[in-house]
């Protein structure tokens, strides 16, 4: 009688032990659900964490089960087990792909982390206790200290490593990819050591890289690197050819850097060209054209994005965000900072868009900065033209599947470049609660998008606007990594490129799962490329929807007339707003 009383009342202590304990790593583990962060040693850090919350709870199951099944076998009937709810609850953080992290809820995962280390370690002596005196073996007991160790031993460089960035980014938010990246792992990256030293080689690795869009986390880790380096070494950095290419770079960096390289190249090609010129003029050599005019071109171009980067009255001053004059060309200019606006939309354009073609690109970002702004209040606004991939042109090209406009192969290799160019946008952006990010794929140019929304699922934008879409590569909005109530199409009656339905499910059609919006146009000749006139309702819609507003989109007036030519999803309220 004795010795299974005994035993029961070792179970019963064991057991408040289990029941005040078993939750101890639920709160770590709910404020690193909850906070999404991207690269760094975060994901690792949660994997162990929740494998060491597993532990815990395994450990004082199996304590018990020792200790019950012992209290058995002297006689007492088996006790009842307390209850250890498995279910985790975590708040979603409200969607913005600009989010920081509060420093508040870092130093409650500390908090947490430094009591369960704490409890555990005391929990763990003491049913090493229970067990030894009942004849039973203290393996679990010792899992349980593991576990309070491994808390213990993150806690002091968890807050040193928290101080420390804290005093880099006094505001309000934390930068989310920096808390990640400098909390949750020691890894170097060795060509951003030697990048450092100006080593060329080490850069173009490193854009290689960046091309390749295998590593969310590389701009994260060159923007943390930026912000660490000393101010002559900055100063160095910026007069290095192709460095402001490298997403990550705060905006004004990168601006200030392509301009520099930019005005380096323009003029020796100026003096290049003049030299050569008069070298042709005075020994009329035919064999000398060839050159002369390669570089000609290039200097052309220079000159090209040099015109395009002057003020525009009543627009912010343009950013350089990156250029290219091979091939086709490449270019990324901000009407607005992108690092500290509350609104950023960026414009991927489509069939036959090249750097030679910019300028009407760069008047629809400037409409759709006009537009937007003027929905916005006081929030600042960034519209970003980004021609950042080889699209496909309406040449010989046509019959190569690795260039033409039938096959998505161009729209893949530009959704990886523009996924890292997202990468970067996130990771040199004044950490906000609230600001927000678009980007409107247009054409060819919204498969493109479609790639790279794929590849950063959650993360590339928080609506996306696909206009005159062929499709984008996926059967259903859910499918891209973002609500599909946050995925909008809009298409004119009069684009035929729009009905293509090339590219997966045709975007238009309600299978699909996105939100339509009006566009107010059937003119067969010019509406797929109509969708940034003027005051029309097309570019209203937009402006309303990047402004983050899509409950006063305009219907035209022509249409409100008759319920039945409505979308489906907007013919049962004519409440909303009717311009002409």
């Amino acid at each position: 009688m004795a010795d299974h009383t005994a035993a029961l009342e070792a179970f019963r202590r064991a057991a408040a032990l289990a029941a005040d304990h078993h939750a101890a790593l639920d709160t770590p583990v709910r404020l690193m659900r909850a906070s999404a962060w991207v690269g760094g040693g975060a994901p690792a850090f949660l994997a162990d964490l929740t494998a060491h919350r597993a532990s815990l709870r395994t450990a004082l199951t199996e304590a018990l089960d020792l200790l019950a099944g012992n209290a058995v076998r002297q006689g007492a009937h088996a006790p009842p087990f307390p209850p250890m709810p498995s279910a985790l609850t975590t708040m979603a953080p409200a969607p913005s792909t600009f989010r920081g992290v509060a420093p508040e809820a870092m130093t409650a995962l500390i908090t947490a982390l430094d009591r369960a280390s704490s409890a555990l370690s005391v929990a763990a002596s003491r049913l090493a206790a229970e067990l030894a005196a009942q004849a039973q073996p203290t393996t679990p007991a010792h899992r349980l200290a593991a576990t309070a160790n491994w808390c213990s031993g993150l806690t002091p460089p968890l807050r040193r490593r928290l101080g420390l960035i804290r005093r880099s980014y006094p505001g309000l938010y934390l930068p989310a990819g920096t808390v990640a990246f400098s909390l949750f792992t020691d890894a170097d990256q060795p060509l951003l050591t030697r990048l450092a030293d100006a080593d060329t080689k080490a850069l173009a690795d490193l854009l290689s890289r960046q091309a390749r869009a295998d590593d969310p986390s590389l701009a994260t880790q060159v923007n943390t690197w930026w912000h660490t380096l000393p101010a002559t070494t900055q100063a160095n950095l910026i007069t290095l050819p192709t460095f402001g290419l490298l997403n990550g770079l705060p905006a004004k960096v990168r601006d200030q850097a392509n301009r520099h390289w930019l005005q380096t190249e323009k003029a020796r090609l100026s003096a290049y060209v003049n030299q050569e010129t008069a070298k042709l003029l005075r020994h009329q050599d035919i064999r000398l054209v060839g050159a002369w005019e390669s570089e000609a071109l290039t200097l052309r171009r220079l000159e090209l994005i040099e015109r395009e980067l002057c003020p525009v009255p009543g627009h912010p001053a343009p950013l350089l965000l990156a250029f290219d004059t091979q091939g086709l060309g490449r270019l990324a200019i901000s009407w607005g900072d992108p690092d500290t606006a509350d609104i950023t939309v960026t414009s991927v354009s489509g069939l036959t868009s090249q750097l030679d073609a910019a300028h009407g690109d760069l008047e629809r970002s400037r409409a759709l900065w006009q537009q937007a702004k003027s929905y916005s209040g006081d929030r600042t606004v960034a519209s970003i033209t980004w021609l950042g991939y080889d699209a496909p042109q309406l040449d010989f090209s046509l019959l190569n599947p690795a260039k033409s406009v039938a096959f998505d192969h161009a729209a893949m290799k530009g959704g990886a470049e523009l996924a890292s160019f997202a990468d970067g946008l996130r990771a040199s952006h004044t950490p906000s609660g609230t600001a927000r990010s678009v980007v409107v794929g247009h054409s060819y140019g919204s498969l493109t998008t479609g790639h790279a929304a794929t590849l950063r699922p959650g993360t590339l934008a928080d609506d996306i606007i696909f206009v005159g879409s062929p499709g984008v590569g996926v059967e259903r909005a859910a499918d891209l990594g973002v609500r599909p109530d946050h995925v909008w199409v809009g298409e004119a009656g009069g684009d035929p490129v729009a009905d293509l339905g090339r590219f997966g499910t045709d975007p238009g059609r309600d299978s699909f799962g996105a939100r339509h919006f009006p566009v107010g146009r059937d003119v067969v000749n010019s509406a797929h490329g109509s969708y940034w006139d003027q005051d029309s309702v097309s570019l209203r819609n937009m402006g309303y929807i990047i402004a983050g507003k899509a409950d006063q989109l305009v219907q035209p007036a022509s249409l409100t007339k008759n319920p039945q030519l409505l979308m489906p999803e907007l013919a049962p309220d004519l409440s909303m707003n009717t311009e002409k």
